[in-house]
């Protein structure tokens, strides 16, 4: 169990500490649940009350806690600093394999950098080179001439294929596949005819793949996820897309072929886009959405298929009232009808 020290914390983060600095932590938990020994995390001012209660030591915005007897974290961007002292906790609890294991099995013209870690039954192909500091965990599978970078971490089960690279400080989630053959065929005289896809997938650095997602290698060149990408579970990104910088795609998303992300795109989950389309900087697509045309930088979408999110609020807004407008529709026609039908003159 990891313990550290409220003063260790705080040095951690940059934060102030008030209160006694020797206090241990040995968890983060919810505030509500909290208690000796925990590390709480206080967001808004509504619950205040609950810190007050709380005998942990509390993360909390700049100003202060009134009356609270306990041990205060007090940091700027409390966000942030939770999400460093979590970071901490997991590398505590959950540490990386070490060194290699007896049961893996490297090829001996592969390149270990210095730190490297494999596990159990994992492989690494011919000609592979492993970065500094990487953890290759159990049942992973890396190809032959495949490149992954200093500090990246492949949880269980992941593959990567033939001459794939991967960027440094990844994280690629469990069994998730990187580099498997793009659907390509052609339809010829009623049958399909297989188009080999022989390029490769280029990721950058600092790019999170979610378990269970799919990044198919490109026909000729390169399907690229760039710096800072972050993709969810059960993510498709089919052959030759480009996914640009700090974009985030959520579960279940499927990409088409081709597709360009600009920078910093969202994808909320279960978005289909078709392949050929361009979603421009900055823009956000809604859950459940159907991308058929291209996206405008820092236009918000959303429907199936697509329109802009203020139409769409309307056009959704309007569909409870359907029944009563239609009923109004009926009674016009019945008057117009009767309107025609009555004599010249008569009033």
């Amino acid at each position: 169990m990891p313990r550290f020290t409220a003063r260790q914390l705080a040095q951690m983060v940059g934060g102030r500490l008030v209160g006694p600095a020797d206090v241990s932590v040995q968890n983060v938990r919810a505030l509500e649940l909290a208690g000796a020994g925990d590390l709480a995390f206080l967001r808004t001012e509504a619950r205040k009350d609950d810190a007050r209660r709380c005998s942990a030591a509390v993360l909390v915005t700049p100003q202060e806690l009134e009356h609270y007897a306990g041990t205060m974290i007090v940091c700027e961007d409390p966000g942030a600093a939770m999400a460093a002292i979590l970071a901490a906790f997991a590398e505590a609890r959950f540490p990386a394999p070490e060194g290699i294991t007896r049961l893996a099995s490297v090829s001996p013209s592969a390149v270990l950098r210095e730190g490297v870690a494999v596990g159990d039954f994992a492989v690494i192909g011919e000609g592979s080179e492993i970065g500094a500091g990487a953890a290759i965990h159990s049942q992973v599978c890396v190809g032959r001439d495949c490149r992954v970078g200093e500090r990246t971490i492949l949880c269980a089960g992941v593959k990567v294929h033939d001459g794939c690279v991967i960027g440094s400080e990844c994280l690629v989630q469990h069994n998730a596949v990187i580099g498997s053959e793009g659907f390509g065929f052609l339809q010829r005289e009623g049958r399909q005819l297989k188009v080999p896809q022989v390029g490769t997938v280029r990721i950058g650095d600092r790019v999170q793949i979610g378990a269970l997602t799919t990044v198919d290698r490109a026909t000729l060149e390169a399907t690229v996820i760039e710096d800072g990408a972050k993709l969810d579970d059960n993510c498709h990104v089919a052959h030759n897309c480009h996914i640009g910088p700090d974009c985030v795609i959520a579960a279940g998303a499927m990409i088409g072929g081709s597709v360009r992300l600009g920078r910093s795109v969202i994808l909320a989950g279960d978005v289909a886009v078709k392949d050929h389309v361009s979603v421009g900087d900055g823009a956000i697509v809604a859950a459940g959405s159907g991308v058929h045309r291209d996206v405008a930088p820092g236009e918000v979408v959303w429907g199936y298929l697509i329109r802009p999110l203020a139409e769409q609020r309307r056009i959704f807004a309007l569909l409870g009232r359907l029944p009563e407008m239609a009923q109004k529709l009926r009674r016009i026609e019945k008057e117009l009808d009767a309107l025609r039908r009555r004599p010249e003159g008569q009033p």
